[in-house]
């Protein structure tokens, strides 16, 4: 006798059939669109009409969305709880605006990076260099840390413990 007669082919088969059938359908992270507050990981973004953010990865201190709109799109890596950027600073943080570090050439592309000078970090990376739009998009980004709460978040990534 057969101690598994469903397949795990089938077994799962039968899963999202049973999730189609009871009409549940997972939660689309495309549906953050401005104009709203966007806070997620470590960047706080004041969305404009017609910006969206799609999350890509999380995790405990950080995590990744892509940000896109009329200045075209690019992925960021937002991290609560990290060091200053790596290159060459062309600000220093003040307390309106994070520190701003010279754009350099990575393995996927270009990147820009933001520190709030403490903990906040966030990392914007294209694959071909950022124009004066796009920077002037990451010029917008403020950063929160973790333990801080930012105001005003309509719109928020959150780390769930499950």
């Amino acid at each position: 006798m057969d101690r598994f007669p469903l397949s795990c082919g089938k077994l799962a088969l039968l899963i999202v059939l049973g999730i189609v059938l009871a009409g549940a359908a997972p939660a689309k992270a495309s549906e953050l669109v401005g104009p709203a507050r966007f806070c997620g990981y470590a960047p706080i973004i004041d969305l404009l009409p017609g910006e969206k953010v799609t999350t890509l990865d999380g995790g405990i201190h950080g995590g990744s969305f892509r940000w896109e709109g009329a200045f075209g799109s690019f992925e960021v890596l937002g991290i609560g709880w990290a060091a200053p950027a790596k290159g060459r600073m062309l600000n220093p943080p003040a307390a309106d605006r994070p520190a701003m570090f010279a754009q350099r050439r990575v393995k996927h592309g270009y990147q820009v990076a933001i520190w709030n000078g403490a903990h906040g970090t966030a990392y914007f990376t294209s694959p071909t260099p950022f124009d004066a739009p796009q920077l002037a998009a990451i010029r917008r980004v403020r950063l929160f840390e973790e333990g801080q709460e930012p105001s005003g978040c309509k719109l928020r990534t959150i780390f769930v413990w499950e």
